[in-house]
C-alpha cells in the first residue's frame, strides 16, 4: 500500500475519461480520436496545484465485447497521459473495468463489482493508496458517474462536457455540484479547500443571518 504524505492530505480527484478529459466519441481508442476538451489542462492544473493527485476511473467494456483489444486501449491511454504530461499534468493511475455483463465474451462476460456505477474501482484505489474516499472527489459527465461516486462515498461533481444520455435512468439522482466545465469544477474544489483551511484555523466567518444580526445589534 502506498500512502500520500504531502499535498492535500493524500486526497485524490477521480476523473471519468470520455466526456471529462477527451471528447466523447462513443468509445475512443484510436490515436486520431484523441481530442482534449477545451479547458481540461487549465482545470487539471488548478486541481494539481492544490495538491490533489489525479486518477482516471473508466469503464472500457468494449474490451470485454471484443470490439477493441486491451493493447489498443492501453496505447490510447499512453498517448493521453503523454499529451497531458507535455502540459505539466501528471495522472497518477488509471483504473479501468473491461467487463460487459450482457455482451461480454468469455471471462469478460461478468457481473463484476468494478463496472461503474458499482464502486469496485474506487475501493481498489483506496486499498492501493490508503485513501479515505470521503475526502476524495469524483468528476464525471453522466448520472451513472454520480451514482458511482455516491456508492464509493466520494464527493460528486457532474460536468456538462460529455454526452449526458442517462438522466432518464436515474431521475432522482443529483450530484453535489453540476457545472459547465472542468475549470468550473476545479474552482469549486479550490473554494471548498480554502473554506476547510479557514475552519481549521478557526478564522471562519459564519454566514450573516438575521439571527446573527439581532445578536450583534
Amino acid at each position: 500500500m502506498r500512502n500520500f504524505e504531502d499535498g492535500a492530505n493524500g486526497r485524490v480527484i477521480f476523473l471519468d475519461r470520455d466526456g471529462v478529459l477527451n471528447v466523447d466519441k462513443y468509445g475512443a481508442y484510436r490515436p486520431e480520436q484523441l481530442e482534449l476538451i477545451d479547458g481540461v489542462v487549465e482545470g487539471l492544473g488548478i486541481l494539481q496545484s492544490l495538491g490533489f493527485r489525479l486518477m482516471i476511473v473508466t469503464n472500457q467494456s468494449a474490451i470485454g465485447r471484443g470490439d477493441v483489444t486491451a493493447d489498443q486501449v492501453n496505447h490510447f491511454h499512453r498517448l493521453l497521459l503523454g499529451v497531458l504530461a507535455e502540459q505539466g499534468i501528471h495522472i497518477a493511475e488509471i483504473f479501468l473495468c473491461p467487463h460487459d455483463a450482457q455482451f461480454g465474451v468469455g471471462d469478460f462476460k461478468k457481473d463484476c463489482a468494478c463496472h461503474k456505477p458499482k464502486p469496485g474501482l474506487f475501493f481498489q484505489a483506496a486499498d492501493q493508496y490508503g485513501l479515505d474516499l470521503s475526502e476524495c472527489y469524483f468528476i464525471g459527465d453522466k448520472k451513472s458517474d454520480v451514482v458511482a461516486g455516491f456508492n464509493a462515498g466520494c464527493q460528486t461533481i457532474l460536468v456538462e462536457t460529455g454526452i449526458l444520455d442517462d438522466e432518464h435512468k436515474y431521475p432522482g439522482v443529483s450530484p453535489r455540484y453540476r457545472v459547465r466545465s472542468l475549470v468550473d469544477a476545479a474552482r469549486i474544489v479550490a473554494g471548498e479547500l480554502a473554506l476547510e483551511q479557514l475552519k481549521s484555523q478557526k478564522t471562519f466567518v459564519p454566514p450573516f443571518t438575521a439571527e446573527l444580526c439581532d445578536r450583534l445589534g
